[in-house]
């Protein structure tokens, strides 16, 4: 087995700016009155502010400081849809609080070309989620927890290397209480390597079993089994705004980065989805829904953030929005598909269906449809709106224009012929059409194909009425 862990060094920060820097600096503080600084934005960290400042210091520094108290309950929720998240990378996911993941990869090499293609994909990945994160990999699991959480991004594939790497690892490492901590400092004990040279029977009098297992589970000696994440039946993801934001293209830079959780959480499953919901929250907890339906599953993040712009180009916002939640609505799995070089049906299908939700994204679902025909000899009781994409009947093969006009336009008559734009010649009729005299819709015409001497050509009808007019109902392409 081959382990990675993700190590989230400024998750206590991050989770604050993961939906856009504010203008002023942001500081992370503990609580309480004498509390000191844990993080700080790089505005902050320009102006001289370091982690475990006091507030106060901080604040002489920058007096427009903006700060947030640390919410350890948010950064394990962060945690867990990060870890939805790298379900794609592999299906044994364990959470190490409180800013860890541990990731069993040996199985996925193959899939993702190679252990260094992993590692590159999984950082890109990380940082497109607004993360920084510090990775490394060994054959065990509590070493490369070790390993990333001291700062040493190494990648260690045998056990051999392992011992040599985790030797230089500080004590700190340990699972321990602080008295434990003092007495390796009073005794000289600094790294990992001067506990592991002492004798295991006097280090198991002096400091208890638990500290000999953790060395013989980091260095493989004895199993280290991880409890495995579970993601629950459906995704949704809530995103805490540094500030307010009115601006469509700001909510949209939080947005992504949900919808790139969504899209590792589909992938794990092999799944798209079909709706999906954007809350958006105001200062006052009222929310605004923006709601995507897609025709077909999706996964694509690009296709997913182009529906949302799309509807939040076209809704009321609210004035000002200070958190957003990303759900799934409906998943549906994702048909296997086969790739060849030339263009097949399924890829034409695909990018309609692209097409179509786009469209009803931008003007709505009820302003976008397809057609079918129906039974009724009247030309224009003759189609219904179907949904785009829906199989259509086949018709008569009578010759019909595409273009109906909603209503018939009467036509002029000089000497007792149809004149638009010029004299009007027959080409093609009649074809007579007698009915609707069960639902008070009866009609009585001669339709005829005519040309003007422009060379238009339209689909006109005389009524057999006494009147015998002259009407324009189609027009030719």
């Amino acid at each position: 087995m081959l382990w990675l862990c993700l190590n989230f060094p400024r998750l206590p920060i991050e989770v604050f700016l993961r939906a856009g820097t504010p203008s002023e600096p942001l500081v992370v503080a503990g609580s309480g009155n004498a509390s000191l600084v844990v993080a700080c934005d790089e505005h902050a960290a320009a102006a001289g502010i370091r982690s475990g400042m006091a507030l106060s210091a901080a604040y002489a520094l920058s007096p427009q400081l903006i700060v947030r108290t640390r919410d350890t309950n948010a950064e394990q929720s962060c945690l867990e849809q990060i870890a939805l998240w790298a379900l794609q990378f592999t299906s044994q996911v364990s959470l190490l609080a409180p800013d860890s993941l541990l990731l069993e990869i040996g199985a996925s090499l193959k899939l993702f070309g190679g252990l260094d293609a992993l590692c590159k994909r999984i950082n890109g990945s990380a940082a497109q989620l607004g993360f920084d994160t510090l990775v490394a990999v060994a054959p065990t699991p509590r070493g490369a927890h070790w390993l990333a959480g001291a700062g040493f991004g190494v990648i260690v594939e045998e056990h051999k290397a392992l011992r040599h790497h985790l030797d230089r690892l500080p004590v700190t490492c340990l699972d321990a209480d602080a008295d434990t901590f003092k007495s390796l400092t009073r005794t000289g004990i600094r790294s990992i390597g001067q506990l592991a040279s002492l004798p295991r029977d006097a280090l198991a009098r002096r400091f208890g079993q638990r500290l000999l297992d953790q060395l013989y589970r980091a260095f493989g000696d004895l199993p280290d089994p991880q409890p495995a994440f579970t993601p629950p039946s459906r995704f949704a993801a809530h995103l805490a705004l540094p500030s307010p934001v009115s601006e469509a293209e700001a909510l949209l830079f939080g947005a992504h980065r949900l919808i790139l959780q969504m899209t590792g959480y589909l992938s794990a499953s092999n799944a798209g989805v079909t709706r999906l919901r954007l809350a958006l929250e105001d200062e006052n907890r009222k929310t605004t829904d923006v709601i995507v339906a897609l025709s077909i599953p999706s996964r694509d993040p690009k296709h997913l953030l182009n529906l949302l712009r799309e509807r939040l180009s076209n809704i009321a916002l609210p004035a000002r929005s200070e958190a957003m939640a990303l759900e799934a609505l409906d998943i549906a799995q994702l048909a296997p598909r086969n790739f060849s070089f030339l263009p097949d049906a399924t890829h034409v299908r695909e990018e309609r269906a692209t097409l179509v939700e786009r469209l009803r994204a931008r003007l709505g679902n009820d302003a976008v449809h397809g057609l079918s025909l129906f039974p009724d000899a009247r030309p224009e009781f003759a189609w219904h709106e179907t949904e785009p994409g829906a199989i259509a009947q086949s018709g008569p093969p009578l010759l019909r224009p595409a273009w109906l006009l909603h209503h018939p336009r009467r036509l002029k008559l000089q000497d007792g012929h149809p004149w638009l734009d010029g004299e009007l010649r027959i080409l093609d009729g009649p074809e007579r059409i007698e009915t609707g005299w069960w639902d008070g819709g009866d009609v009585m015409r001669d339709y005829f194909v005519a040309r003007n001497g422009n060379g238009a050509t339209f689909w006109i009808y005389r009524e057999r009425s006494i009147e015998k007019n002259w009407f324009l109902h189609g027009i030719f392409s």
